[in-house]
């Protein structure tokens, strides 16, 4: 006789699925069997919430946000290639397109605007195709790109908007945070700019993949952005305030740290400050958002933007559709099959 005891880490919290008891057979057969199970089970299990059918009224934008994220317009676009590459599905074209920002957010180092735009090898001339618009994490695209190739593998055009590093200047006060986030939207309103006009796009079927940080631009962009019908939001969360203050991502520290040292001040006086400079958070749009016009996903025990703040922006957004993944922020990526799947079915069913 002998016995098996299987654990899963569902994020940061270990949970015991009991044990196994045999007393003929293969030890390794069970062993392997039991976790092929487990990991099947794991990877399809999530709690969902679905609304009402009927749709919510979502409150008309207030004057002072309505020309906040406005931006001088383009009278032509002259991108830049910098890179082309080819896989099995799809074509991708990384380029670069000038850039117009306000003149009080105007610097030297956002003069320009990079995207990595998809195509599928299935494409004809004269065809439009639905579209993505992608927003990275924090750290970077080496997870957005993954669900860049599977629309595409699938038919769909998408466009990846790269992120501009958030660097702190001691130079600056601490509107320089809100200049950030302001100009982040303002950058992916005119890779829209530039998506809507490519010959494969349909303009009229564009929807919207945001994650982590990606996803708290994308919920700000739910709401004053009409030209995206409908948006996938993966653990996002708000205040904004709350989330800096306790998210343990390196640059996030970092940002805390600087202000703490520049300033003086204790984590309270911090907080209350970012809340005073901060207009650009999820939560403060949420109630201008359509309901209907989202998906969204939480991690139960995500330690990085933080469970209680997820649930606070969806309780905030009027409870639009809700997947439960019973892991932690980083624990995302082992559901990433499950994510490109759902996701995909919900722009299907959403962009026709």
């Amino acid at each position: 006789m002998w016995k098996f005891t299987a654990k899963a880490n569902y994020g940061f919290l270990p949970i015991r699925f009991g044990s196994l008891e045999r007393s003929v057979g293969s030890r390794q057969s069970a062993v392997g069997s039991f976790l092929l199970t487990a990991s099947c089970l794991l990877l399809t299990s999530c709690v969902a919430y679905k609304p009402f059918s009927s749709p919510t009224s979502s409150a008309a934008l207030p004057t002072e946000y309505q020309h906040y994220y406005d931006y001088p317009a383009a009278s032509a676009f002259e991108p830049k290639i910098l890179l082309e590459k080819r896989d099995s599905s799809y074509r991708m074209r990384r380029v670069e397109i000038p850039l117009n920002l306000p003149k009080e957010l105007q610097s030297e180092n956002l003069k320009t605007l990079q995207i990595e735009y998809y195509v599928p090898l299935s494409w004809k001339p004269g065809q439009k195709r639905p579209a993505i618009l992608i927003s990275p994490i924090l750290g970077g695209n080496m997870v957005v790109d993954r669900f860049a190739a599977y629309y595409t593998g699938r038919g769909y055009v998408a466009a990846i908007v790269h992120r501009k590093k958030l660097e702190w200047d001691d130079a600056k006060e601490m509107e320089q945070i809100e200049d950030y986030l302001r100009t982040c939207v303002i950058r992916i309103r005119q890779a829209l700019d530039w998506l809507e006009v490519q010959p494969e796009v349909d303009r009229e079927r564009i929807g919207a993949f945001g994650v982590s940080y990606g996803a708290i631009l994308h919920t700000v962009l739910a709401a004053v952005e009409p030209r995206i019908r409908y948006h996938v939001l993966a653990m996002p969360g708000g205040p904004l305030a709350d989330v800096i203050m306790h998210c343990p991502e390196k640059q996030i520290v970092k940002l805390v740290k600087r202000i703490r040292e520049k300033y003086g001040w204790k984590d309270d006086v911090i907080l209350e400050n970012l809340r005073k400079v901060i207009r650009t958070d999820p939560v403060k749009f949420a109630p201008y958002v359509p309901r209907e016009k989202i998906q969204m996903y939480a991690a139960w025990f995500d330690r990085v933007v933080g469970k209680m703040n997820s649930m606070n922006l969806w309780r905030a957004l009027g409870k639009p559709e809700l997947k439960i993944l019973p892991f932690g922020h980083y624990g995302g990526v082992v559901v990433f099959p499950v994510l490109q799947t759902q996701s995909y079915w919900a722009f299907k069913k959403k962009l026709t």
